[in-house]
């Protein structure tokens, strides 16, 4: 387990393209020693932090004073997985690249950058008494534990169906980092209606036929959709700014509910502690 605050050890670089503007963006990553995950965007420091968070519809967009960055998921997930606390992250564009679509080639990035330590504490949040947020059938919910406890469950039309996984030893379930974002085929003309979705392909996300997946290559893991809704939750969860302990139960939740679940959460001080 991270026992004090992190930053990376050495500035690196990251470019892709974004999966709703479809246009090239490229990310610097600086070490940074106050507490927290910052990006910079337009002059603009934007800590990615769940009151941060502006918008939820298909992504996590975090915004102040003017300025925004989007689909903060999967890049806040790699954070986590790596055991960084602290980093500033400049970024020239609204929304982090999608990369493969996981999380992947973000956690290679700072594995490569190394990690520098801190003597400061501070990095975890123990939940001291259960929270809930719902919304009809989909829930996300968490009760007190010593370590981070996450089981998902999933539904959606056939093939997927429905699925369910518990992850005990999240810290070190790799095949989370690395499962990718995943869409309905018959969703893709109305996102990319509505303007989203201008970078997406067969190359960034798993698509969903009418009886199997469309990517030539098919799944890297049986249950790789349902570990991708993991990989979410687990990097809307690291924008309470904390290394969550906790059992959490999570039913058809989205980056919404995910959200809620921390404003309650943090909305009582008794409801949690920090050391």
């Amino acid at each position: 387990m991270i026992k004090r605050q992190t930053t990376i050890n050495r500035i690196f670089k990251i470019s892709g393209i974004g999966l709703h503007t479809g246009k090239p963006v490229n990310l610097e990553f600086l070490p940074r020693r106050e507490f927290g995950i910052a990006f910079v965007f337009n002059g603009q420091m934007i800590p990615a932090r769940y009151d941060m968070v502006a918008d939820t519809r298909l992504s996590t967009l975090i915004a102040r004073e003017g300025a925004s960055v989007s689909t903060i998921e999967h890049l806040m997930a790699a954070f986590y997985f790596s055991g960084i606390t602290n980093c500033l992250v400049y970024i020239d564009g609204p929304e982090v690249p999608i990369m493969d679509g996981s999380a992947w080639e973000f956690y290679q990035g700072m594995w490569k950058g190394g990690v520098y330590e801190f003597p400061e504490n501070g990095v975890y949040l123990k939940v001291q008494r259960p929270v809930e947020v719902r919304h009809k059938d989909a829930y996300v919910k968490i009760k007190p534990l010593n370590t981070l406890d996450i089981t998902m469950s999933i539904e959606f039309r056939a093939p997927v169906g429905k699925q369910k996984k518990r992850v005990t030893d999240v810290e070190n379930a790799f095949a989370i980092i690395n499962s990718r974002t995943f869409t309905m085929l018959e969703e893709i003309e109305a996102i990319q209606k509505a303007g989203l979705a201008k970078g997406g392909s067969l190359d960034n996300a798993v698509i969903i036929g009418e009886d199997d997946v469309v990517n030539p290559h098919g799944l890297r893991y049986k249950k790789e959709l349902v570990n991708h809704k993991i990989l979410d939750l687990i990097g809307d969860l690291y924008t309470s700014g904390y290394r969550i302990l906790g059992k959490v139960e999570a039913n058809k939740t989205g980056h919404y509910l995910n959200n809620m679940l921390l404003k309650e959460l943090f909305s009582d001080p008794a409801n949690y502690t920090i050391y």
